[in-house]
């Protein structure tokens, strides 16, 4: 456990939350937590997308709230003399738990505990971890804070669902539920939340989320400029979750310094019944990872955080995308009709189909114009490319893999590349 007040620290190498003993303090993995050996590497929490945390209530491996109660030890008695064991005031709550716990069935939270140690009929273990429970949540504080750093298994989302999706994150936005970070103030969050209920809806299918997460991994530098967004603000959905940072969704909103950019990880994959619905009804299906300010003509670097939706942003603007409309989900569409409300879209989001240009004609970087014997593959890459007033100006453009060499030459093998079609491969006829 971490008081509120500290600057937590996790280890880099295995995501856990680590301990400290001493001043200046040294930092120790949890004793209880299997690891391969390796030294603590420590990092603050807060520099991270994913920290691998459990319930401090039943050991549950995806918490999802933070609570404040009373600062609770434990003293073991041995032959030795006494150890005194600091749980702090801030215990991070599973979804099943905390739903336990706004019902008021503390003893559930108990049993569960108790459940998950495999304490069986063991009733003086049972009495000891209801002392502990117990004196945490006598005294605990009403708020608690949303837990954006938890790994949860993805959940698909549809192109159909995306207005409720976004309405339900736009209220959590409003509501009362701490999150961590630059999105604790109340006028980045009101702001957030305006800007969605006036964003437009993206949905990228799979074959277009493959070619974004391709080529944010060979990202250069980029100069944010108010045209190379497809709008003014926006929510983006990926088919599933893209990059090594595992983001499944992004927002975009104007402000007066710029636009605030925020990662998000879908949340609650796993769970069903009552501890679901509760987390639908308070939170949705979208939690933040990760947000940050740009301006105009601010250049991020190629592995910023939102590498994966400026490349679809450039992608959309390099017109490689075919973009259609999704049907709205009938409940959805009655719902904005009893409130006075447009009809909602969502853009989904397609590679355009191939152009019927022979692609052994199309050059490539140091090109020689030295006659080819063999065609091979050129990888994908970014080219910065002139455009605005005077074409003064330059923004990435991604070059798709492709053929270079005559038509009749035979293709040089050993090189391995990475197709991308808007349409999914037939299966091949076995005879």
């Amino acid at each position: 456990m971490t008081a509120a007040a500290r600057e937590e620290m996790a280890c880099r190498i295995c995501l856990s939350p680590l301990n400290t003993i001493g001043t200046p303090p040294t930092y120790m993995h949890p004793i209880q937590l299997d690891t391969d050996g390796h030294e603590p590497v420590p990092v603050p929490v807060s520099q991270l997308d994913t920290v691998r945390r459990t319930c401090d209530f039943c050991g549950d491996p995806y918490p999802t709230w933070t609570l404040l109660g009373g600062e609770v030890s434990a003293v073991a008695i041995g032959t030795t003399g006494g150890l005194v064991q600091n749980f702090g005031d801030a215990w991070a709550a599973c979804a099943t738990c905390q739903t336990y716990i706004d019902d008021g069935s503390n003893n559930k939270v108990v049993d569960r505990a108790a459940q998950a140690l495999g304490l069986g009929k063991d009733s003086q273990a049972r009495e000891r971890i209801e002392q502990l429970h117990l004196a945490f949540l006598d005294a605990r504080v009403p708020s608690r804070t949303l837990i954006t750093t938890t790994a949860w298994p993805a959940t698909t989302l549809a192109a159909r669902d995306l207005p409720k999706v976004r309405d339900r994150l736009a209220r959590f936005y409003r509501g009362n539920d701490g999150l961590p970070g630059a999105l604790a103030a109340t006028d980045a969050r009101q702001q957030i939340a305006v800007g969605l209920d006036r964003s437009r809806l993206f949905w990228i299918d799979s074959d277009f989320t493959d070619l974004a997460e391709y080529a944010a991994g060979k990202l250069p530098d980029v100069t944010i400029s108010r045209d190379l967004m497809p709008s003014t603000d926006g929510l983006l959905v990926w088919s599933r979750p893209a990059t090594s940072r595992q983001i499944t969704a992004a927002s975009w909103t104007a402000n007066r310094d710029g636009w605030q950019l925020v990662n998000y990880r879908t949340i609650g994959g796993g769970l069903d019944g009552k501890p679901l619905q509760r987390l639908r009804e308070h939170v949705g299906w979208l939690a933040p990872m990760s947000t940050a300010q740009v301006r105009e003509q601010h250049v991020l670097p190629g592995d910023h955080q939102a590498a994966a939706l400026i490349a679809t942003w450039l992608l959309i603007a390099q017109q490689a995308a075919e973009v259609t409309t999704a049907e709205i989900d009938k409940a959805v569409r009655k719902t904005y009709v009893r409130t006075n409300r447009p009809a909602p879209e969502v853009r989904i989001i397609r590679i355009r189909a191939k152009s019927t240009t022979p692609t052994s004609i199309r050059s490539a970087p140091g090109d020689s114009g030295r006659p080819q014997t063999n065609r091979f593959w050129v990888s994908g890459h970014w080219r910065n490319q002139p455009y605005g007033p005077g074409r003064a100006l330059r923004r990435p453009v991604y070059i798709n893999p492709f053929l270079r060499g005559p038509d009749d030459a035979p293709i040089k093998i050993g090189t391995t590349v990475r197709m991308l079609s808007s349409r999914k491969p037939k299966p091949e006829a076995h005879g």
